[in-house]
């Protein structure tokens, strides 16, 4: 971030993302005080999913950072649980 001169708490700079996604990204940007926050899309079904299937499509590696994703939260649950 200081390559892009972009500091912490920069009014002008927020990093959003579909609430349930990419979680281990944006949770280390907020730690290190960045503008970050998760946005829900809300509504009839019918209203809501053209929207979600939109941002599907346009992330075409949605299901492969899914599973990856799923990879971390499995390893952090046994961490908490089992590993300590």
């Amino acid at each position: 971030m200081n390559q892009l001169g972009l500091q912490p708490q920069d009014p002008n700079v927020y990093f959003a993302q579909l609430f349930g996604m990419r979680d281990n990204l944006s949770f280390p940007l907020g730690s290190q005080g960045y503008n970050v926050f998760k946005y829900l899309p809300y509504g009839k079904v019918e209203e809501v999913m053209p929207y979600l299937l939109r941002r599907a499509a346009e992330n075409s590696a949605v299901l492969g950072d899914s599973v990856s994703e799923l990879d971390m939260l499995k390893e952090a649950l046994y961490k908490r649980t089992i590993g300590r």
